[in-house]
């Protein structure tokens, strides 16, 4: 006996199609990537990207930034954990040294990873193999190095 020996096949008699031709859409083929050379910038790097959806979204970003930084006005960042985690660390750095980022907003998982990188070189513990432990973020070192910095913080 099948589990699907009930189902009744579903109706189409209410679907009404269309000519795909005719269809408004949001993507054609000249909006598509284009490849770039080996040598290329990043500048043509950004330039071949299709200009749909968030592509048009950090294309806006990127200018709204080079012209707060032009007219002297603050680029506050709000970064989480993967931000550090994942290595972008020197590239916000590089931002910073250039006037792109005027102050840093950070949650703990930011201050978790800089601090490790900072004490081993390393970072990201794998969660699935800690947690049924209970060893996700016991790391001693991190722990003790975090809580004294708030101490003498306070």
């Amino acid at each position: 006996m099948s589990i699907y020996e009930d189902i009744k096949p579903l109706g189409l008699e209410g679907v009404n199609t269309y000519p795909l031709a005719e269809r408004e859409s949001k993507v054609a083929v000249e909006d598509f990537a284009r490849p770039f050379g080996e040598d290329s910038s990043l500048r043509d790097f950004l330039a071949s990207l299709p200009n749909i959806l968030a592509v048009q979204t950090l294309r806006a970003l990127a200018a709204q930034m080079r012209r707060a930084r032009a007219l002297g006005k603050p680029i506050i960042w709000g970064v989480g954990g993967h931000v550090v985690k994942v290595g972008l660390a020197p590239l916000i750095i590089n931002l910073m040294e250039r006037g792109f980022v005027s102050s840093l907003a950070a949650n703990g998982s930011v201050l978790v990873h800089d601090a490790e990188i900072a004490l081993v070189g390393s970072t990201s513990e794998d969660v699935d193999a800690t947690l049924g432990a209970g060893a996700f973020g016991a790391a001693e070192e991190t722990g003790r190095l975090l809580n004294e910095a708030a101490r003498e913080g306070a």
